[in-house]
């Protein structure tokens, strides 16, 4: 599958408005837009994830460490994997984890909070790169209620599998772990998005790889860490490739 870019230089020169927090300004009709749109999209990848066959979890104690030691923890996906492994992590999980998600405060955020909130988990509107302080407000006080932000470091634009450091800003001053985490399945559908997004096709088998955490504190280099964080993160995404037998194609730099 393959989004056209045909409409990608009016996109990029439109900037929408804002609050003055950040949040974007919807105007009536994209409110009720966002209404109808959000549960059928919930619907849809419910029914998605019901027909795929999950062929193991790879890592798992890293993830039953970090929930034993009751410590904050932050999960990291790279933009290109965040379907399938967002909706697992929505999913029951043994053990029990609460995440949270930290959604861009722009319109095509808006529809992703909507549907994402829908399951039940916490949502934030912000960004670990343009809205620091803010971000890092609110994503303490999910972090004190026992909740887990899951993350994009190369996100919400890119470029592809380049960690920012506003990721690792976050950890070092919030104290929380960075627990990578990929996927792969054996038949996927792949957009034209920057980040290459892959959407496994139904009844695709599919695997979950998970990382040794990424430790930071206030002495440590964020530059060092970050690289870190995307060796480990891409280090995932090849082995899971090389699990399920494919080789995705890779993501590319928007155009200036």
């Amino acid at each position: 599958m393959r989004q056209s870019n045909e409409f990608e230089p009016a996109m990029k020169s439109a900037t929408p408005k804002t609050t003055a927090s950040g949040d974007a300004i919807l105007s009536r009709r994209q409110r009720w837009a966002i209404r109808l749109a959000a549960p059928l999209i919930r619907g849809v990848a419910r029914l998605l994830q019901a027909t795929l066959r999950p062929a193991e979890v790879q890592g798992l104690s890293h993830l039953k460490a970090r929930v034993d030691s009751g410590q904050a923890t932050m999960l990291c996906i790279w933009h290109q994997r965040l379907s399938y492994t967002a909706g697992w992590l929505l999913g029951p999980q043994d053990p029990p984890i609460k995440p949270g998600f930290l959604v861009s405060p722009s319109r095509d955020g808006e529809l992703i909070a909507a549907v994402v909130a829908g399951y039940g988990a916490d949502v934030l509107r912000g960004s670990a790169n343009r809205t620091g302080a803010r971000a890092l407000r609110d994503l303490y006080g999910l972090i004190q209620g026992g909740a887990w932000p899951v993350l994009h470091p190369d996100g919400p634009h890119g470029p592809p599998r380049e960690v920012k450091t506003g990721t690792l800003t976050l950890a070092q001053m919030t104290r929380a772990a960075l627990l990578p985490i990929s996927f792969s399945a054996d038949r996927y559908w792949q957009f034209g998005s920057w980040d290459a997004l892959i959407l496994p096709k139904p009844f695709a088998r599919v695997v979950i790889h998970i990382g040794e955490p990424v430790l930071i504190d206030k002495r440590d280099a964020v530059e060092d860490k970050a690289a870190l964080l995307g060796e480990r993160l891409t280090a995932l995404d090849s082995a899971a490739d090389a699990q399920m037998g494919v080789t995705p194609r890779a993501g590319r730099r928007r155009r200036l």
